[in-house]
């Protein structure tokens, strides 16, 4: 558990709300899942917030943004917080847990995964996690396949792509550009035991895919989607299914726009705060 404990770290500033979305993409370089900007009905000001930071990493925001760091000494592997099991349309729950796990194992009828409360890169709580977890659900219980193929760019924790192979995908690699989230995905994946799951670091405006995929996942910024586009589109098998997230409800149309001119049909789009997920398919 030593990524939970050298992760620990946080940062935080409070910033004029004029700018609380300016924020996403200054910091873009944490990725969508270690930043949190919230913002009180009325309130001139915004916090920014920074978590499952390194020691150097919070160091250096301060020194750059100003602001504070903290540590949670709490996340470690004997003292971790608990969270209520979140269950995804009935066909899959996560837990916060070890001892949550064990009990599932026993007496629980739908798969579940143990991803611990408060780390970084995702857990299932955050609007663009979520909103994704829902979209995979519902694909997952139409996907007539026996042998669908998933491929999860932006892994972070890698909760879709563990998602994904309890859902029934036969073929299941995350992705991802920062060398911590995929250590915190291969923990994951030793935690709860699955193994058949391909992690891979890299970035996915220089990629080149050399094949495609049954159902795409992007939870990027939507500054990286609007520029990988034509990459993640031709990912996709042809009548395949996309699922984004990471995309702040101002930036939807710039964001679906760029997707619709690479051949995705929109099917489904949801909203939860100031963030979007959707749900399409590649047409052409």
């Amino acid at each position: 558990m030593d990524q939970l404990i050298q992760e620990r770290f946080s940062w935080s500033r409070r910033a004029s709300a004029t700018t609380a979305d300016d924020w996403f993409e200054t910091l873009a370089h944490l990725g969508p899942m270690r930043l949190m900007v919230t913002q009180n009905a009325g309130s001139n000001t915004a916090k920014i917030q920074a978590h499952g930071l390194t020691f150097e990493e919070a160091e250096s925001l301060k020194i750059k943004h100003g602001g504070t760091t903290s540590e949670a000494t709490w996340l470690t592997a004997k003292n971790t917080p608990q969270r209520a099991p979140i269950r995804v349309r009935g066909r899959l729950a996560i837990v916060s847990t070890k001892s949550e796990l064990d009990v599932a194992k026993k007496s629980d009828s739908v798969p579940t995964l143990w991803i611990p409360a408060g780390l970084a890169f995702g857990t299932g709580e955050h609007a663009t996690t979520a909103m994704c977890l829902r979209h995979l659900a519902d694909i997952a219980r139409h996907l007539t396949k026996t042998q669908w193929t998933f491929l999860d760019l932006g892994t972070g924790s890698a909760i879709l792509a563990m998602s994904a192979k309890l859902l029934g995908a036969a073929e299941v690699i995350g992705t991802d550009f920062d060398a911590l989230a995929l250590r915190t995905a291969k923990e994951n994946l030793l935690n709860n035991n699955l193994r058949n799951i391909s992690l891979k670091r890299g970035d996915v405006l220089k990629w080149k895919p050399e094949r495609t995929w049954d159902v795409v996942a992007a939870n990027l910024f939507s500054g990286v989607l609007i520029q990988a586009a034509p990459i993640i589109s031709s990912a996709v098998a042809p009548k395949g299914h996309l699922l984004l997230s990471g995309v702040l409800r101002n930036q939807e149309s710039e964001v679906l726009t760029a997707f619709q001119a690479e051949g995705v049909t929109f099917e489904k789009i949801t909203r939860k705060g100031k963030w979007i997920s959707a749900r399409g398919k590649r047409t052409d």
